[in-house]
């Protein structure tokens, strides 16, 4: 199974969330195969802090590139999942990976301004199971109201779990994550849709 975490745009927790996702996933029992196709390699730079923290990631991560991906998709993956945390701005990357995935998660925050990204990848993932997560979310306020409706409005596909705005989360770069803030509702709507 390929779960693949992307947005155009840069700053809405992508690689946040593909962590996240990759740690409740391996909290129970399964094995993961983490790729960051960032040219930054924020993921890959996750990890090395962690290790180097004392906090070790429970599972590897791997540099690749979209021309490896029909390969890695390609190979017999027995149980294990893996988890793709993209780019931000690299159409090429984000079709390769949408290509091979199973799943498509797209996180982004509730404002208009990330928003629109959103509206521009949707129509990409017409063929593919995918959803939309809220992420950095402040209970309560107008962009939030306003996100969920026109998600609604437009009938596009999004979880009913979001990410709350916490310190906890931010902070938690360079550490393996020991409470999961949301993360793992969010996991189970997914492996409920992979179903």
């Amino acid at each position: 199974m390929i779960i693949s975490v992307i947005n155009a745009k840069g700053g809405v927790g992508k690689t946040t969330t593909a962590i996240y996702l990759a740690s409740v996933l391996a909290s129970r029992g399964h094995q993961i195969r983490f790729l960051d196709m960032d040219r930054q390699g924020s993921a890959m730079e996750w990890f090395e802090r962690a290790e180097d923290n004392g906090t070790p990631l429970a599972f590897p991560v791997e540099v690749t590139i979209p021309r490896q991906l029909s390969r890695i998709a390609r190979q017999d993956h027995n149980d294990q999942i893996i988890i793709i945390d993209t780019p931000p701005g690299d159409t090429d990357a984000i079709d390769a990976v949408i290509e091979v995935s199973d799943f498509v998660l797209v996180p982004t925050r509730s404002r208009s301004a990330d928003m629109t990204r959103v509206w521009e990848i949707l129509p990409l993932l017409q063929d593919r199971p995918h959803a939309v997560l809220l992420t950095f979310v402040r209970a309560g306020t107008t962009s939030l109201t306003d996100a969920l409706t026109a998600l609604k409005d437009n009938d596009a596909s999004f979880l009913e779990a979001y990410i709350p705005l916490r310190e906890s989360i931010g902070n938690s770069y360079g550490y393996a994550p020991t409470h999961f803030d949301g993360y793992e509702a969010v996991t189970d709507e997914i492996l409920e849709a992979l179903k």
